[in-house]
């Protein structure tokens, strides 16, 4: 595979001046089976970069060489994981899409050797106004600066390789940072100048919510237990743990703590990077843990918790022998996409109920949740909420007074007996784990309401 991108076998390079409805980039996991020095095998999962040519009713594929990018060692931590992987490729794909394929009438490239800064500007330009969606909406800014980002790497990958016809390696300018151990790295800067973000101000970021009125949430919660009560439990363990879909499909049920019985005090949650599903070759519905810890979830409705948690453990686990605690109808263990249609269910259901209330307020909020933008990620909005004016002020006594238990400090707050109650009866170090995840969620809250005021 390297051979192909080597600066001596640069004919190699597929070339595309081709009629751009017979061709296309698309991606796909492989498993590869390894054995170790002890014997021992391991499976692997890959993504590779496909180029198809159809024709006359057949398929023709092949291994496209720049898949050598995708498996690149990161930094310091080797190569990508799976879901890492497919992004990239996604990123890569709808690029080469563009600019050999679909715009092969405009741009006339035959090869990927005469790729140029400005078709990558194009590009990154075109990306922010459609997204590459069908629906043809555009994106967050950020999500083409990641996008980016990447093409960057792309560019610089191919420049190392001797591969560009028109660019080099001197063409890039770099920026430097310092790793702890005082290491030197250079990081080569976006070569795209004149790319146009998309506007963040644009109608549908407007429309985009993070949160729900507090008075809201245990109702939430509770429509969750009569209508969708398979993704009961994980709408609790986001709102009340900060939990992403992704980490929610991920617990086993050997990595759940609870404190009291059936978690009266709250969990302790083990999030690692499982695969329950082995036998599906696409990764794009499993979700993982953007972070592995072990998160803390706290009891903001004990009594609650405890019906949701007895009411789960006995119902809908998998029992597919996966020891995943969440299962789909099947018995299996649920993926991502599942407990997001379930979600979209307790969503309608859940404006339906508020609709339908005498009150006039409560009315109001079916009407403003209506016409609004939201999904699973409100849940974790809602718990920066929750946590963030406490977490906040915790810290400020705790520096002042030099403490180093949390519960030293808790006696000068005002609200200190709703603290306590939380507290006292939970592990000694779960707020302190809660607390180190405290800036990240409060950093999100906060770019989330900058959003909002724009």
């Amino acid at each position: 595979m390297d051979d192909n991108l080597r600066g001596d076998n640069k004919k190699k390079v597929v070339e595309f001046n081709k009629r751009s409805d017979k061709y296309k980039f698309f991606h796909e996991s492989i498993k590869v089976k390894k054995t170790l020095m002890n014997d021992r095998e391991l499976i692997e999962e890959r993504t590779l970069v496909m180029l198809e040519q159809a024709e006359n009713g057949i398929k023709k594929r092949i291994v496209h060489p720049i898949t050598e990018f995708i498996h690149r060692p990161l930094k310091r931590v080797g190569i990508p994981d799976i879901k890492t992987q497919s992004q990239i490729a996604n990123y890569l794909i709808n690029f080469l899409n563009f600019i050999l394929i679909e715009k092969h009438h405009i741009y006339m490239l035959n090869s990927i050797s005469e790729l140029t800064f400005e078709h990558g500007t194009e590009y990154l330009t075109a990306y922010g106004q459609t997204g590459r969606q069908k629906n043809c909406t555009s994106i967050q800014k950020g999500t083409v600066k990641r996008c980016e980002g990447y093409l960057t790497q792309l560019y610089y990958f191919l420049a190392k390789k001797n591969v560009l016809k028109y660019i080099t390696l001197k063409d890039f300018e770099f920026k430097e940072f310092t790793y702890e151990d005082l290491s030197l790295n250079r990081v080569p800067e976006s070569p795209f100048y004149g790319v146009v973000y998309p506007d963040n101000n644009s109608n549908i970021e407007k429309n985009l919510i993070h949160d729900i009125p507090k008075e809201l949430i245990i109702l939430f919660i509770q429509t969750a237990l009569s209508y969708t009560p398979r993704i009961a439990l994980g709408v609790a363990f986001q709102c009340f743990g900060g939990l992403r879909v992704g980490e929610v499909v991920n617990i086993s049920t050997t990595g759940i703590t609870p404190s009291g019985e059936f978690g009266r005090y709250g969990f302790k949650v083990k999030l690692q990077k499982r695969n329950f599903r082995p036998e599906l070759k696409s990764i794009s519905g499993r979700g993982t843990p953007k972070k592995i810890r072990r998160q803390g979830i706290f009891p903001f409705n004990g009594k609650l918790l405890q019906i949701l948690y007895k009411n789960h453990i006995e119902n809908y686990i998998a029992t597919d022998g996966s020891n995943a605690l969440f299962g789909n109808a099947n018995g299996k263990a649920m993926e991502k996409f599942s407990y997001q249609y379930y979600f979209e269910k307790l969503k309608r259901k859940f404006i339906e109920l508020l609709g339908g209330s005498e009150s006039s307020l409560v009315r109001n909020y079916a009407i403003e949740l209506s016409s609004a933008k939201w999904d699973t990620h409100i849940c974790r909005g809602i718990f920066s909420n929750l946590i963030a004016e406490d977490a906040e002020n915790v810290l400020q006594v705790m520096s002042a007074r030099a403490d180093k238990d949390p519960l030293a400090s808790l006696p000068y707050l005002n609200g200190t007996k709703k603290m306590l109650d939380i507290l006292k009866n939970n592990y000694n170090n779960m707020y302190v784990e809660l607390l180190e995840t405290k800036d990240e969620i409060l950093q999100e809250r906060e770019n989330n309401n900058h959003k909002g005021e724009k």
